[in-house]
């Protein structure tokens, strides 16, 4: 009986060692890092190391200076005699490694470019750190973990696939945005465990990392990559929603300041065909963002695109219809950004709705494939 009992206690802590080792191997499996530009003309910047760390020249990979755990450590411009200097840990990993710059903590070490006498600077992280600091910024935890497991391969390949964007300003990506919403360090249990679920995973298409644009809410069809941005792609082509189209928005301006910002005078007239969710016309694109609008005023009339008159009146879409309402100029439309790739709403519905983060990848981008790159 001792025996038995003996073999079982023994069989079950071989189990959790395995286990604690499998979750070892793979927090500390080997990464791609990631350059992350912070913040640009600054004179100097506070850090602050987890643990022990060295300074050295990017160029030579000289060291220039060790530098202590858990003490402030200020970097003035005019005393750093290299054009870049990299801060990295002494004995443990880089993913192992916390850093606060200015008072708030990222993963990984730091890069200090200096350029005109004042300081770039830039996260070195490893990709699946950075995705820590990515997915809760760009999806809520609160949706379901099949839609966070489709948002983290999606900026998983976002990132790799455009890896050396900022290149000309010394770094791979940004943080806002313009690339992907950066934040840092975060403890959201929901996101780790999606980034960790899909560890290494991205999309592929004809063998190469898939640019797995991303959005907020399609309003009813998604938007071809080739409309938006010129360059087509055969995986991100427009595609019908499957769940229902969402509530409308509404965007009035007043005639004049509408004519004003226009310079036509005073506003006569509005030629745009009616919105149809998948028809497309002469003005609208095959989803039926709006390609061009022609606005007629008393001293003149001009054309403008959809993504022009988007960003000059801060519209949520390009789906939309434009009427002039007595003294205003109103817009009704769908959707939320520019429509390309995922929508993130639709993602939360088709997962509530059972389905895996593999299939809603696969709606979203045609003919790509889901591969473990590392």
């Amino acid at each position: 009986m001792f025996t038995k009992k003996f073999s079982a206690l023994i069989a079950v802590l071989i189990f959790f060692t395995a286990v604690s080792v499998v979750h070892a191997e793979k927090k500390s499996a080997w990464s791609p890092e990631l350059r992350i530009g912070l913040t640009s003309g600054v004179k100097s910047v506070t850090l602050k190391f987890s643990a022990p760390c060295v300074m050295i020249d990017a160029a030579t990979g000289k060291q220039l200076k060790k530098i202590p755990a858990e003490k402030n450590f200020v970097v003035d411009a005019t005393k750093v005699s290299v054009s870049a200097a990299e801060i990295r840990p002494e004995k443990i990993l880089l993913q192992d490694l916390f850093t606060t710059i200015d008072g708030k903590k990222y993963f990984g070490g730091v890069r200090l470019n200096k350029v005109n006498g004042s300081l770039v600077v830039i996260n070195l992280v490893p990709l699946e750190e950075y995705l820590r600091g990515v997915v809760p910024k760009e999806m809520s935890s609160s949706f379901p973990l099949e839609a966070l497991k489709a948002q983290t391969v999606a900026a998983r390949s976002f990132a790799m696939k455009n890896r050396h964007r900022h290149e000309a300003n010394g770094f791979d990506l940004c943080a806002t945005n313009h690339c992907q919403l950066y934040d840092g360090t975060s403890t959201d249990e929901m996101s780790d465990r999606a980034i960790y679920d899909t560890r290494g995973e991205v999309l592929m298409f004809d063998g190469k990392v898939a640019d797995a644009n991303f959005h907020t809410d399609s309003g009813g069809m998604t938007e071809s990559v080739g409309e938006v941005w010129g360059t087509a792609a055969p995986y991100l082509i427009a595609v019908k929603e499957v769940i229902k189209l969402g509530e409308p928005w509404v965007v009035k301006l007043p005639a004049q300041n509408f004519s004003v910002q226009l310079n036509i005078g005073n506003v006569r007239s509005v030629k745009l065909s009616k919105l149809t969710i998948g028809k497309s016309s002469v003005d609208r694109t095959s989803s039926g963002r709006v390609k061009f609008a022609q606005i007629v005023g008393t001293s003149k009339t001009v054309t403008l695109t959809g993504n022009e008159l988007r960003q000059k009146f801060s519209l949520p879409s390009t789906l939309f219809d434009m009427t002039i309402s007595g003294d205003e100029v109103v817009f009704t439309g769908y959707g939320h950004g520019h429509g390309v790739g995922m929508a993130q709403l639709g993602a939360k519905s088709y997962a509530q709705d059972g389905w895996s983060y593999e299939k809603i990848l696969a709606h979203y981008y045609r003919g790509t494939e889901l591969k473990k790159v590392y």
